[in-house]
């Protein structure tokens, strides 16, 4: 929507969005229209930062110059049912819930605005929810495979080295 070159980094946001939506049972930024969506975005992850609107050649669709400040401020419209979104309004982690806090911060992590910071596809692997959801089995394998060295990692899921 922001204009910004496609890289695997949308996968990753594709997979974030699903992976919320699969957990709270319902679509995570609904839209019904481009200005919605984004509102419903920055409702949920804040507004896009400074190095990420630099890059992006549609910023101007969601966003205005202030007069004064020069720096860009986002366009909250109201949507077809008069709801007016706030920036952070209603933070990703408040929507999710704070049951596992490491599939939040998974989540957060993959739907990052910027995709230079966004969880990658070999960090996904690596993060401790994936880690912590693998049988031992299939854990010892996935940590010699990824050469993954995981010391936060509970004691009930932590390998030791031959």
């Amino acid at each position: 929507m922001l204009g910004i070159p496609y890289t695997t980094a949308i996968d990753m946001w594709s997979l974030g969005c699903i992976m919320a939506e699969l957990y709270i049972g319902y679509p995570i930024f609904p839209g019904e229209s481009e200005n919605d969506q984004m509102s419903r975005i920055m409702e949920m992850r804040d507004a896009p930062p400074p190095e990420v609107l630099k890059i992006s050649e549609r910023k101007m669709k969601f966003f205005t110059q202030n007069a004064q400040s020069k720096k860009l401020e986002p366009i909250m419209l109201k949507n077809s049912r008069g709801k007016h979104r706030k920036v952070n309004g209603k933070p990703l982690a408040f929507v999710i819930g704070d049951e596992d806090p490491d599939f939040t911060d998974f989540v957060c992590k993959c739907l990052d605005w910027n995709p230079a910071t966004r969880l990658s596809p070999d960090d996904a692997l690596k993060h401790i929810w994936v880690l912590k959801g693998l049988p031992p089995q299939v854990l010892i394998h996935h940590q010699k495979m990824h050469n993954i060295l995981t010391p936060e990692l509970p004691e009930s899921v932590k390998i030791t080295r031959d």
